[in-house]
């Protein structure tokens, strides 16, 4: 093969592996076996792949906390009523979800619940594991 050739090859193989490399386990970085709760205003949502993130500003005891907060990806997200308007920025919302496993202020959601009742799900639990009403 030609450098020219090769070097092309190794760009593309580099664009390609990125996404792939983006990608984790649930398991690797959540609690799967305990749910948090996060009361705050949406700062942000993202719906794209491999996962839509939830950007919420918290408050406890007067002090403002950010949250982060993963989704599934969109196509299982679409399965289950979302929509890349579901969420928007300055909804007041509760956020329950898997921590992190370093403590930081990162989960993954289980479900995102409004003030006037309605929910949407992300994750569903596996019910051997957390207590759950799926």
């Amino acid at each position: 093969m030609k450098p020219r050739g090769l070097a092309l090859a190794l760009l593309a193989a580099t664009f390609v592996a990125a996404p792939a490399a983006a990608h984790h386990s649930f398991a690797v970085h959540f609690v799967a076996d305990r749910l948090i709760t996060v009361h705050g205003t949406v700062e942000e949502f993202t719906f794209r792949n491999p996962h839509g993130v939830l950007l919420v500003t918290a408050e406890a005891d007067g002090v403002k906390q950010p949250w982060k907060i993963e989704t599934n990806s969109p196509n299982i997200l679409r399965r289950r009523g979302w929509a890349e308007t579901s969420i928007k920025a300055g909804d007041v919302v509760t956020v329950e979800g898997y921590p992190a496993r370093d403590g930081s202020n990162f989960m993954r959601v289980y479900r995102v619940t409004y003030a006037d009742g309605r929910e949407l799900i992300g994750q569903r639990p596996d019910p051997a594991v957390v207590n759950g009403d799926d």
